[in-house]
């Protein structure tokens, strides 16, 4: 539930694409301003992907700021091209330029908390997603207040922000590609959900609730899991249970930790328990290059020969405990996400030796700063801003005294992703597993 009184006196920027939703929450919050004291500014991402409509739809967020007295910042991208760029999908490549955007307007202290208008329907529609994909983990998606993120529509049906609308009159910008039922998130919300709703009326308030009490039953178990979970030099064991909720959740620790973090299904984790029951050797093939085999003591998850030379050193290293031990590195050639406040960073694999190691900060580290100019580590940390509590903390890469990506944060010039670039690292910082 959002503290309304706690954002008196703070500054909120909202995340305005000009559609119904984010115009609705940019005249809300405006409203409610003078009652609550905080101070509030846009922010837009331009991502390039509709050509004029969008630069378009960019002009009619500006003018809204205008009209409202309101600083605006503008971020633009071709993500069309930096998809390909990045060898990951259109839909990748837009959301990692907007997580970017709102890192940028956070850390430079434009805003202490950036607003965005999810409303119970997204959720809703999220529920359904995951439950599709035989996934009860992770199913409750979204929460109000979620570090500097907040929703202050997150208890708003799709009906009432549109009645909003309505009721004053509201102009917006209509995006056609939310219109695209080849799009499975827009075919759940476009079809599935409205359909459900028009069956059990109310439906998906109730599935925001149970997916409430799912995530209170998940953490715990989530924990309990975790003494089954054993770190091995090339991957993981999980040990033999016959707690299969417990079990389940191991395994899938273990998948998630050699690359597989969307790819699976029940199915998946069904076949993984089922093994526990074959004799010793026998196999299961996984996404991603991933192979699961009982053991004596339980079943190892690791990567096929082919995948790891595949993907050569890439997950060396792929844990290092910091600030208190509750995040991880994390390294893959498959697109990954990092945890908010921190950046995934793309680093052109090719332009390594080999020689690079993970480590923290040492006397006399320098960094080529991406977009140019050579400067102490020291020099880097003070212009970002990063506490120096942290600083210590902070995982680098680096070949010598030479510091080619700062986790969480940025990359070198040295190592930027251009268009020669045939392969990408992706190096992401996350929240450890409870």
């Amino acid at each position: 539930m959002l503290d309304w009184n706690a954002l008196a006196g703070k500054k909120i920027c909202i995340a305005v694409s000009g559609g119904k939703d984010s115009v609705a929450l940019l005249r809300y919050l405006k409203t409610r301003q003078q009652d609550y004291g905080y101070t509030l500014s846009v922010v837009h991402c331009q991502h390039g992907i509709r050509g004029e409509e969008s630069l378009e739809n960019a002009a009619f967020v500006e003018g809204l700021c205008k009209e409202y007295d309101l600083p605006f910042y503008r971020f633009d991208e071709d993500c069309i091209a930096r998809a390909k760029r990045e060898k990951v999908s259109l839909e990748t490549a837009a959301r990692n330029f907007r997580k970017e955007a709102f890192f940028e307007v956070l850390k430079t202290g434009k805003a202490d908390f950036l607003a965005t208008a999810h409303h119970l329907n997204d959720e809703a529609e999220t529920v359904l997603f995951r439950l599709a994909r035989g996934t009860l983990s992770g199913v409750k998606a979204m929460t109000a207040v979620d570090g500097r993120f907040i929703r202050p529509f997150l208890n708003w049906t799709k009906e009432k922000i549109e009645a909003y609308v309505d009721e004053h009159g509201l102009e917006y910008r209509e995006d056609y590609t939310n219109l695209d039922k080849e799009i499975t998130r827009n075919k759940l919300r476009l079809e599935v959900l409205p359909a459900l709703e028009e069956a059990v009326p109310g439906a998906a308030g109730n599935l925001v609730k149970f997916a409430g009490l799912c995530a209170e039953d998940d953490e715990l178990l989530q924990r309990l899991s975790g003494a089954l979970l054993v770190a091995e030099a090339d991957g993981y064991t999980v040990l033999f249970s016959k707690e299969k909720p417990l079990f389940s959740r191991a395994c899938l620790k273990a998948m998630k930790g050699l690359g597989i973090e969307k790819d699976y299904t029940s199915v998946h984790l069904e076949d993984a328990f089922l093994l526990q029951e074959k004799e010793r050797g026998a196999k299961l093939s996984l996404p991603k290059g991933v192979e699961a085999e009982k053991r004596n003591d339980g079943v190892a998850f690791y990567l096929k020969k082919e995948e790891k030379e595949e993907r050569g050193e890439e997950k060396l290293f792929n844990e290092i405990g910091f600030d208190g031990g509750r995040y991880e590195v994390i390294v893959d050639t498959q697109s990954i996400e990092s945890d908010f406040p921190f950046r995934t960073l793309y680093i052109d694999k090719g332009k390594l030796t080999g020689e690079e190691r993970f480590r923290f900060r040492e006397e006399g580290d320098m960094i080529a700063r991406f977009g140019g100019g050579e400067k102490t580590l020291k020099k880097f940390f003070n212009e970002e801003k990063i506490p120096v509590a942290q600083r210590s903390y902070l995982p680098v890469v680096a070949r010598g005294k030479e510091v080619l990506a700062v986790c969480g944060v940025e990359i070198s010039e040295k190592v930027k992703t251009d268009e020669n670039t045939t392969k990408v690292l992706y190096l992401a910082l996350r929240k450890k597993s409870k």
